[in-house]
């Protein structure tokens, strides 16, 4: 490398012998003359030398006494370009290596290499106490808790070096480095995983593990982490060979593999899984994801028991409620959380208006609900029932007047339905939608049967010398598994996603269509409509297969 240059390089008359490796210059004269001898001769003569890119043989040729005729200026020779970048390179090099000196080995080193602020899930004294109680023996300084992560955060710079010497790829390898990908697996992610055991990563047919900190990214800030953004989860899902590939592993692993998601007491509604799985290529959700299953395949409710939403909010013979009809928050209301529905119950919502009341000459006294054996014993036992009624509703404490009183209702029962097994039938099978009914001053009257028979609403079968078998009802908790809050989306009118008025059949599955969604949740919409609005990624913990003790890792940060 040419550290220095002529000194006139700049005035374009650079001279041709340029000054040495010390940055002198070595410029005399343009050519050293020889002397030529003739034969012959005894003196000879000067011949000039100056070669032809330097103008050739000068004209009036060397001075007598064999000296160039055409001295040079002297100059004073400068740095050439490269010079002086690598005397710039090696002076930032050694200013950053004598500040960093001096802010690692004080006080506020760690201050000075943290990349931010921890989140709340990975910051503080219970963060601290957690990973303590998971890893005895750590040593974590403070709150900080570097050490649940970085292995090597307290070790030194000596240490450090040696770390990302040791790593997997190290900074000196070059071309593994080039290969890596943000998905890819690293040391860091093996951390995570010594407090998050046995967490996985997805579904069963993933065919690789997707790296943690890609997509939960730290030191952003307090508060809770940011939501992996939608080009992490795009890394896979639209990627078509990647997709292909989770396909044909996918069929590989039985039907149950898939079924891994607790239900944590509550009833999931279990669509099929689709022929290609889930591997759809997918690139957002309001241009190419798939139509919802349950709406593409038109899926059905298996729920038996017999219920019309339309006739309940449109019909004129449904009792008014405080002056108007039926309408949806009469019997969906919020939970605590305003996120889910309270459950469907017979106690809370249908009661009120579906009375268990089998005599209308005492409105009072209703079927028990829920068992059948229960119904069948209460049926069994009708006059000490209507002993114990008379005594708390009618007020006879006599025990003739009493008598008397279950002798009369008794006799009415058979008058109505001959004997105690027609009454049992009538009970449990009938279907019947009118029937008599309590009016006051009208006691024959008949009109919507308040209780018209089990099977009215339930599936009823029939069982020899047992009571009959009512189908217990499935009312679904929860119809997808993707999360979604009903307080968010309260100024919205539930027919607009629902259709409940178009519903006659208890096998509808009033859920809205993808493009019903997509309308808000979309760029256009402008409301929320990133991948993890509604998705959640992991697996959850089998408990099963959780160890005792957290996993080894070979080398840590």
């Amino acid at each position: 490398m040419q550290s220095w240059i002529c000194g006139k390089s700049q005035e374009g008359v650079t001279c041709r012998i340029g000054p040495d490796t010390n940055g002198r210059c070595r410029a005399t004269c343009e050519c050293i003359p020889v002397l030529e001898l003739k034969p012959g001769e005894t003196k000879g003569h000067y011949r000039c030398t100056r070669p032809a890119e330097a103008g050739g043989p000068c004209e009036h040729g060397p001075l007598p006494n064999g000296t160039c005729c055409r001295a040079i200026t002297r100059c004073q020779p400068v740095r050439s370009l490269r010079a002086k970048r690598k005397a710039f390179t090696c002076s930032i090099i050694i200013a950053t290596f004598g500040l960093l000196l001096l802010a690692l080995a004080g006080d506020g080193r760690w201050q000075f290499i943290s990349p931010g602020e921890l989140s709340s899930q990975h910051s503080g004294s219970g963060f601290s106490q957690a990973f303590v109680r998971l890893h005895p023996g750590a040593v974590i300084a403070g709150d900080t808790g570097c050490t649940g992560c970085h292995g090597s955060a307290h070790g030194g710079p000596t240490h450090w070096i040696k770390s990302a010497l040791d790593a997997n790829p190290g900074p000196l390898q070059t071309h593994k480095l080039a290969l890596m990908t943000a998905a890819g697996m690293t040391t860091i992610d093996q951390n995570c995983q010594r407090c998050h055991v046995g967490h996985t990563f997805h579904q069963p047919n993933v065919v690789m593990d997707h790296s943690c900190s890609a997509c939960h990214q730290e030191h952003l800030g307090k508060g809770l982490m940011k939501r992996p953004d939608d080009a992490n989860c795009a890394t896979c899902h639209a990627d078509a060979q990647i997709m292909q590939a989770s396909l044909k592993k996918g069929r590989q692993l039985s039907l149950a593999t898939f079924d891994y998601r607790p239900d944590n007491g509550r009833q999931m509604f279990k669509a099929p899984r689709p022929e290609r799985g889930y591997t759809q290529v997918i690139h957002s959700f309001a241009t190419d994801h798939s139509e919802f299953q349950v709406v593409a395949e038109k899926l059905k409710d298996p729920d038996t028991l017999k219920f019309n939403h339309q006739l309940h909010l449109t019909s004129p013979t449904i009792p008014s409620v405080d002056g108007r009809k039926l309408d949806c928050a009469d019997c969906h209301k919020p939970d605590a959380s305003g996120i889910y529905h309270q459950k469907i119950s017979f106690e809370a919502n249908c009661r009120k208006c579906h009375s268990l009341q089998f005599d209308a000459r005492n409105p009072d006294l209703s079927l028990p609900h829920g068992n059948p054996e229960f119904v069948r014993a209460f049926l069994g036992s009708l006059p000490i029932q209507y002993a114990e009624y008379g005594a708390r509703k009618k007020g006879l404490t006599g025990k003739s007047e009493l008598a008397e009183f279950v002798k009369q209702q008794m006799i009415q029962i058979r008058e109505q339905v001959l004997n105690g097994e027609n009454l049992e039938q009538q009970v449990f099978f009938s279907e019947a939608k009118l029937g008599p009914v309590h009016r006051a001053g009208q006691v024959e009257e008949r009109g919507r049967a308040l209780f018209p028979g089990c099977a009215y609403c339930h599936e009823v079968k029939p069982v020899e010398n047992a009571a009959p078998a009512v189908t217990k009802p499935v009312i679904m908790d929860r119809w997808l598994r993707g999360g979604f809050n009903h307080g968010k989306h309260l100024n919205v009118d539930c027919n607009k996603c629902h259709e409940v008025m178009r519903s006659s059949q208890t096998s509808d599955i009033l859920l809205p269509s993808k493009a019903t969604c997509a309308e808000c949740h979309s760029p256009k919409g402008g409301v929320r409509n990133q991948c993890s609005t509604c998705h959640s990624y992991h697996a959850p913990m089998n408990i099963l297969t959780l160890k005792t003790e957290a996993p080894k890792v070979a080398k840590q940060e």
